[in-house]
């Protein structure tokens, strides 16, 4: 298959504020893109975290749901954790900043790396994965010094009662190769299997169904990186060939194209196109992020969006 790695994780969550002190004061992200999420009549915010250029691969989106959406049930198919990449003599920095902040945090080793657990302030499951190289650039216009500035994301867990159907699923439908297992835990790598290229699967036999459609506090999907048009639409008639159908057509999303598909745990994924201006579409590179932004299709209701919306500010 052709996915070169991540493009994008996006999370339900509550609120706005606390999504950006969170991304952007603790984890030092650039905050790239403000806009929404309209797939019905009630507009959402729609945040977007990341490197300078927001490149794929660094990119975290939060829709702020409010407490208008049901909270979402953990369970299986469902993605139970985020990590992120930063290097690997940095751990220390990452443990001192979160113990000086108030923030609970457990050390653990898992498949010959060291990591830290910490959770996003509405339960979402973070983890920072030590790596010895990763040569995405990140952001350097925070407080999180450049040499332990998180580079990006490492991998994602799926939680899963069963693990046969995916294994097939990963291997055949996404051409992903099986890597190694630390007790419940096997990896599965993309391409060359570096920082960014890894997804984990987590065997909970007993665990129960997670949560499916918009609700709060977890992880909603999983994008893929992937370079060419013509690449995602075969990518699409492959999994259709194999009987796999809930699969959706290309889809704009303004700043990229995707197709969602769901996997046999449950949880879903997306294959994804950014767009050739990237997130520079519509605003220049050192705005990033400052203003809401909307589609063209939604600009003459953009008085009617931002009084249904959360203040954000201020986001500094």
């Amino acid at each position: 298959m052709a996915f070169h790695g991540y493009h994008h994780i996006t999370t339900t969550v509550t609120n706005g504020r606390s999504d950006v002190q969170f991304h952007v004061d603790l984890l030092g992200l650039r905050n790239v893109k403000r806009t929404v999420l309209l797939d019905g009549n009630r507009p959402f915010y729609h945040l977007y975290y990341g490197n300078e250029y927001g490149e794929p691969g660094t990119l975290l989106t939060s829709f702020v749901f409010g407490p208008e959406k049901p909270e979402g049930k953990k369970g299986s198919g469902q993605i139970s954790s985020i990590s992120l990449s930063v290097p690997k003599d940095s751990i220390n920095f990452w443990v001192d900043r979160f113990g000086s902040r108030g923030v609970a945090y457990e050390e653990f080793d898992r498949l010959g790396d060291r990591r830290v657990w910490f959770q996003h302030p509405d339960g979402i499951d973070f983890q920072l994965v030590g790596v010895e190289t990763d040569d995405r650039l990140p952001w350097h216009g925070s407080d999180v010094p450049p040499a332990a500035a998180i580079r990006g994301v490492h991998s994602v867990t799926v939680c899963t009662r069963e693990t046969d159907e995916l294994h097939y699923f990963l291997d055949e439908g996404m051409g992903l190769e099986s890597r190694d297992t630390d007790g419940s835990v096997s990896s599965y790598a993309m391409s060359a299997g570096r920082a960014g290229q890894l997804v984990e699967i987590d065997h909970q036999p007993d665990i129960e169904q997670g949560s499916w459609g918009y609700m709060r506090n977890t992880v909603d999907h999983v994008a893929f990186d992937i370079k060419e048009s013509t690449a995602q639409l075969d990518f699409k008639d492959h999994l259709e060939a194999m009987g796999y159908i809930d699969v959706t057509e290309p889809r704009d999303r303004n700043y990229f194209y995707s197709v969602y598909f769901r996997t046999p745990a449950g949880a879903m994924f997306e294959a994804t196109r950014s767009h050739p201006d990237g997130f520079e579409k519509d605003e220049g590179l050192d705005s990033l992020g400052s203003c809401l932004q909307l589609p063209k299709w939604l600009e003459e209701r953009q008085p009617e969006l931002i009084a249904a919306l959360e203040t954000l500010e201020p986001l500094d």
